[in-house]
């Protein structure tokens, strides 16, 4: 590596995400996640990372009287460390908030309105960890996999739990050109 960096980039992506919640009933889906990030390094080899992403998971119940769907729709704020062991990978590891937009069946869960979205409180906003690499496959755009999974306390007796874990690949553009000096 020589001795330049950029200190700031941002970065615009798209994932495939196949997720479920965490418990065994549960099963996984494709489903997909966009945003954009902000990165800062501090040397060659540490950056910070932060942003936005659109969420989407969706998983399947396995039950004999149950084979609906959920799909949860959340603003995901992730914040990470970044590790450069060469210019063209890197390994990430943080936490994430993820602030609930949605949550839906495909079918009526709301007797009372007859909707198909949950009512208030059934799932909550939730913190999680990720951990990722990302590896820069030609010039500005970069490939990417990711493992998330969030985890928190939900009712003992409901059927939808604030828990789960998804896998992602991504396709990552970065806006300024990581090897290129500004003039």
């Amino acid at each position: 590596m020589d001795g330049f960096y950029r200190k700031w980039n941002f970065d615009l992506h798209t994932r495939i995400l196949y997720g479920k919640m965490k418990e065994d009933y549960s099963v996984y889906k494709t489903s997909y996640s966009s945003g954009v990030y902000i990165q800062y390094k501090f040397s060659k080899t540490i950056a910070i990372n932060s942003g936005g992403d659109y969420f989407s998971l969706r998983y399947q119940y396995n039950l004999a009287n149950n084979q609906s769907y959920d799909q949860l729709t959340y603003l995901s704020i992730p914040l990470s460390i970044r590790v450069f062991p060469s210019r063209k990978l890197l390994f990430e590891t943080g936490l994430f908030y993820n602030y609930l937009l949605k949550a839906q069946n495909n079918q009526i869960v709301d007797l009372k309105n007859q909707s198909k979205n949950y009512t208030e409180g059934v799932f909550k906003n939730t913190f999680g960890w990720l951990l990722g690499a990302q590896y820069n496959a030609w010039k500005r755009l970069d490939v990417s996999l990711q493992y998330r999974f969030s985890k928190k306390a939900s009712n003992l007796y409901s059927l939808q739990k604030n828990n789960f874990e998804a896998f992602m690949l991504g396709i990552h553009f970065f806006v300024l050109n990581p090897k290129k000096k500004p003039k």
